[in-house]
C-alpha cells in the first residue's frame, strides 16, 4: 500500500487518541474542583458565627471587679462607641458577644481565635467564665489600649459544644471616643492574619512614622545649630518634637506617666498638638520665603490661649474645648498645606514643588482622618501613618537638590575664581612689565639728574671759581695757575666718575681735614673779591655721617659758595659746621649779600641750583633751609647720622 493510503487511517486513530486524552483531563480537573470546594464548604460550615452583640451600663458605683448587669442590654454594631448612645457617659461598659461553635467535638475542627481591633481606654476579656486578658490598670490612671489590636487562641477546654459568650469589660469615657472595635472570631489563622495587618497599620507605622520624624527633627536642628540664617530649618525641627510628642499618644500603651488621669493626659497631647500645627505653620511659610508677621503674632497669641484653656478648663467644659481645638487646628493644618501648594505654583521653584507635592499627600492624610475620628467616614486605616516615608523622601530630595545646586555654585565659583586669577595673573605680569620699565627709566632719569647736579654743583662751582678768579687777577694768570685750575676741574670730575661709577672717597678724620680744600680753593677767590670768610669747625666730626652724606654736604657747599661769588655781591662770608642735636649735623652758610626771593628763584628755570640742593638734601636724608632778604642770605642743612643696620650707599 503506498504510503498516501495510510495518512487517512493514522489520522483517524491520532484524533481518537486527543479524544480520550482530552475527556481524562476534564475528569481529572473536575475532581479536583470537587475536592476544593468540598473543603472549603467543610471549612467555612464549621467556621463559628456570630449570633448577637449586645452593651450595657454598668450600674453607678460599680468597680472593675463587678460582675455585668443582667438587665438593660442592647444590641449595638462594631464597632461601637458609645457617645452616639450615652453622651457623657464615663465609666464601665459591657459588651456581650454570643456565638455558636459548629462542629464541636470533630477531630478536624480547627482551632479557633478572636482578634480585636481595639478597645478604648482599657478593659478585660473573657471567654465564657475564663479571663483571656486583663489590662494593668482598669481604674484612673486608665491604661491605654486605644491603639492596640489583640488576638487570642480559644482553648478548646473553656468552650462550649453551642452557644459561647465572649465578654467584653471596657473603662473610658465619650469624650476619648470609648467603645469597642471590629471583632474577628474564626480560624485562629484568619485571625492572627487579621490581627497582624490591623498591628502594621495601629504600631508599627506609627513607630516607623515616629523614628522618621525624630531623626529628621534632629538632623534639621544640627543643620539650623550649624546655619542660623536657615530659619525653616529650625521651625521643621520644632514641628517633629511636637509631632514626635504629640503621635506618642498612638504608641503609649501602658500607664500615661508622669500624669495621674487619663484628662492630664489628653490635656497634654492637645496643647502639643497646638504646638505642632503653630510650627508646621511657621516651617511652611519660611520654607517658601513669606513672612507675615502679624500672622504669625496672630498665631502664636491663639496657640497660647488654646493651651490655657486646654489647661484649665474642667470637665464638661474641657471635652468641647477640646473638640474646638481639633477641629480649628485641623483646618489650619489643612489652610496651610493649601496656601503652600499655590506658592509652590507660583515660585515654580523645585525645592517648593516637591515639598507641595509632600503638602498634598499631608492635606489628602489629613483630611481623610479628620473625617475618620469625627466619625464622618468609616474606616479602618488612618492614612497619617504613610506620611512618614512621603515627608522623608521629599525631605530628601529637597536636602539632594539643595546640596547638589549648592555644589554647583561651588563649581561655578572656583571656575570664576579661576578665571580671574588667571586674569589677575596675566594683569599683574603686564602691570610689573610695565613697573619694571618704569623703573628702568626712572632709574635713568634719575642718574641723568643726578649727574646733570654733581656736574653742576661739582664742576660747574669749579669753573665759576676759576672764570672769576680769571676776572678778579688784575694780572695775567701764569702757566702753574692755570694747570692748577685744570688739576682742580679735573679732580672734581673724577671725583663725579667715581661716584657715580659704585665707588666712594673715604670720610675726612676730621671736619676741618674735609674743608681745606674747598677752603683753599674759595679762600684766594675771596681774597680777590675783597670777600672776608669765616669757616668754623668743631675739632671732631659731632655724629657719624657716611660718605654719601659728606658728599652730599660737599657739593651743597660748593653750589652755595659758587652763589656766593655769582650772584651775592657779599663783603663777609661765614661758614659753620655744628652739632645739631645728640646725632645731626647743622652746615650754615651766611652772607651779608643782595639776597634773593626764595619762592620765586626756586620756581624759575634759573633756580636749578636751588632744585639740586634741595633734592640732594633729600637724597641724603637731610633738610635744607633758605632765608634770604635785603640784608643777606643764610643757608641751613641738616643731616641725621644714619641708623644702625641701615643702608648708607
Amino acid at each position: 500500500m503506498p504510503h498516501q493510503e495510510h495518512l487517512p487511517q493514522a489520522h483517524r486513530f491520532l484524533a481518537h487518541a486527543r479524544r480520550f486524552r482530552s475527556a481524562f483531563a476534564w475528569l481529572a480537573g473536575l475532581s479536583l474542583w470537587w475536592l476544593f470546594a468540598h473543603t472549603a464548604w467543610a471549612a467555612e460550615a464549621c467556621a463559628p458565627h456570630i449570633d448577637s452583640v449586645r452593651a450595657v451600663r454598668a450600674t453607678a458605683g460599680a468597680g472593675p471587679e463587678a460582675p455585668p448587669p443582667i438587665d438593660g442590654w442592647q444590641p449595638v454594631t462594631l464597632p461601637d462607641h458609645w457617645a452616639t448612645r450615652w453622651p457623657g457617659f464615663e465609666g464601665i461598659v459591657w459588651y456581650r458577644i454570643d456565638w455558636q461553635r459548629p462542629c464541636a467535638g470533630r477531630d478536624d475542627a480547627p482551632q479557633l481565635g478572636v482578634a480585636f481591633d481595639y478597645l478604648s481606654m482599657a478593659g478585660a476579656i473573657s471567654l465564657n467564665d475564663n479571663l483571656l486578658w486583663r489590662d494593668a490598670s482598669l481604674v484612673e490612671p486608665l491604661s491605654r489600649s486605644w491603639n492596640t489590636p489583640r488576638v487570642f487562641f480559644l482553648p478548646a477546654a473553656a468552650l462550649n459544644p453551642g452557644t459561647n459568650t465572649l465578654w467584653v469589660q471596657v473603662v473610658g469615657g465619650s469624650m476619648y471616643g470609648s467603645g469597642l472595635g471590629r471583632v474577628v472570631l474564626g480560624p485562629a489563622v484568619e485571625a492572627v492574619a487579621y490581627h497582624d495587618e490591623r498591628r502594621l497599620f495601629a504600631r508599627v507605622l506609627p513607630a516607623v512614622n515616629l523614628v522618621i520624624s525624630i531623626t529628621l527633627g534632629c538632623f534639621f536642628l544640627v543643620l539650623w545649630l550649624m546655619r542660623r540664617q536657615e530659619v525653616a530649618y529650625g521651625w521643621y525641627a520644632l514641628s517633629a518634637i511636637a509631632w514626635l510628642v504629640f503621635a506618642s499618644n498612638t504608641v503609649v500603651s501602658t500607664l500615661p506617666w508622669p500624669f495621674a488621669s487619663t484628662d492630664a493626659w489628653s490635656r497634654w497631647i492637645t496643647a502639643w498638638m497646638v504646638l505642632y500645627v503653630s510650627c508646621f505653620c511657621m516651617f511652611m511659610w519660611h520654607f517658601g520665603g513669606q513672612r507675615f508677621p502679624r500672622l504669625s503674632r496672630a498665631l502664636w497669641a491663639a496657640a497660647a490661649l488654646a493651651v490655657a484653656a486646654i489647661a484649665l478648663l474642667a470637665q464638661p467644659a474641657l471635652s468641647v474645648a477640646t473638640l474646638a481645638v481639633f477641629i480649628v487646628y485641623s483646618l489650619l493644618f489643612m489652610a496651610v498645606c493649601v496656601q503652600f501648594i499655590l506658592r509652590a505654583l507660583d515660585t515654580k521653584k523645585t525645592e517648593h514643588l516637591l515639598l507641595a507635592l509632600c503638602a498634598f499627600g499631608f492635606l489628602v492624610a489629613a483630611v481623610h482622618d479628620a473625617l475618620m475620628i469625627l466619625r464622618v467616614i468609616d474606616d479602618r486605616f488612618g492614612y497619617t501613618v504613610v506620611t512618614a516615608p512621603l515627608i522623608m523622601i521629599g525631605m530628601s530630595l529637597i536636602l539632594a537638590g539643595g546640596f547638589t545646586r549648592s555644589l554647583r555654585r561651588v563649581e561655578s565659583f572656583n571656575d570664576d575664581l579661576a578665571r580671574e586669577v588667571r586674569g589677575a595673573r596675566t594683569e599683574l605680569a603686564d602691570t610689573l612689565s610695565r613697573e619694571h620699565r618704569l623703573e628702568l627709566d626712572n632709574v635713568r632719569l634719575h642718574e641723568r639728574l643726578s649727574v646733570a647736579h654733581d656736574l653742576h654743583d661739582g664742576l660747574g662751582s669749579s669753573l665759576v671759581r676759576s672764570i672769576a678768579l680769571v676776572e678778579q687777577s688784575g694780572e695775567a694768570l701764569q702757566r702753574p695757575q692755570y694747570l692748577s685750575m685744570f688739576k682742580s676741574l679735573r679732580d672734581d670730575l673724577r671725583q663725579i666718575i667715581d661716584t657715580h661709577s659704585g665707588g666712594a672717597a673715604p670720610v675726612a678724620a676730621t671736619p676741618t681735614q674735609w674743608l681745606a680744600p674747598m677752603r683753599h680753593r674759595f679762600g684766594r677767590l675771596f681774597e680777590e673779591m675783597g670777600v672776608r670768610s669765616h669757616w668754623q669747625t668743631p675739632a671732631a666730626w659731632p655724629c657719624a655721617l657716611s660718605a654719601r652724606q659728606v658728599l652730599g654736604l660737599t657739593r651743597l657747599l660748593e653750589e652755595a659758595l659758587a652763589n656766593v661769588v655769582k650772584h651775592s655781591r657779599a663783603r663777609t662770608l661765614r661758614v659753620q659746621l655744628l652739632a645739631d642735636g645728640e646725632a645731626g649735623v647743622l652746615l650754615s652758610v651766611e652772607d651779608d649779600g643782595v639776597g634773593f626771593d626764595a619762592v620765586t628763584v626756586a620756581s624759575s628755570i634759573g633756580g636749578l641750583g636751588l632744585r639740586s640742593m634741595q633734592a640732594r638734601m633729600a637724597r641724603i636724608g637731610g633738610t635744607l633751609q633758605i632765608d634770604a632778604d635785603d640784608s643777606g642770605t643764610r643757608l641751613a642743612a641738616r643731616v641725621q647720622a644714619p641708623v644702625a643696620g641701615a643702608g648708607s650707599s
